[in-house]
């Protein structure tokens, strides 16, 4: 079931960074760049948090 669920935000998140990219920013690479690397880090730290829960709480 863990695995399921990251498996899940990661296309979610996939899915939204694709959108911002293709949809919404169009040529500006600058903002694109800024949007991208501040879901990277949000996912990373989701992804850190969740597995040190995981591994704590079993």
């Amino acid at each position: 079931m863990f695995l399921v669920r990251l498996l899940i935000i990661a296309f979610v998140i996939g899915y939204c960074v694709w959108f911002v990219s293709n949809k919404v920013l169009g040529k500006n690479l600058k903002i694109a760049r800024v949007i991208a690397a501040t879901l990277v880090v949000t996912t990373a730290i989701y992804l850190l948090l969740g597995s040190l829960s995981y591994l704590l709480d079993n």
